[in-house]
């Protein structure tokens, strides 16, 4: 699984206007913050994540879009990996 964080991580960063990312594991730890993202969040993309399955019962994975002046973060997650991306707006 760490060559595949290590993918996830190299292809997000060098994308256009991504400021930040953060990876998290099940447990709600960060694995990986990079750029303006900040590890202490991660505990906080996973509950999310938790949080908006139970809205639906099916087994989609949620996108949640937090909008802000400065920034926009994107979250996504599965049963293993969360993943917070900041970009620009």
């Amino acid at each position: 699984m760490d060559k595949q964080v290590a993918d996830v991580i190299n292809q997000c960063s060098h994308t256009v206007g991504v400021t930040g990312l953060v990876v998290v594991d099940d447990s709600g730890l960060c694995l990986k913050a990079h750029g303006s993202a900040n590890s202490s969040t991660a505990g906080y993309y996973k509950s999310l994540v938790d949080k908006s399955k139970t809205l639906r019962n099916s087994n989609e994975v949620p996108n949640i879009t937090i909008e802000t002046d400065s920034s926009n973060i994107f979250i996504q997650g599965n049963d293993q990996i969360t993943l917070g991306i900041h970009k620009l707006p």
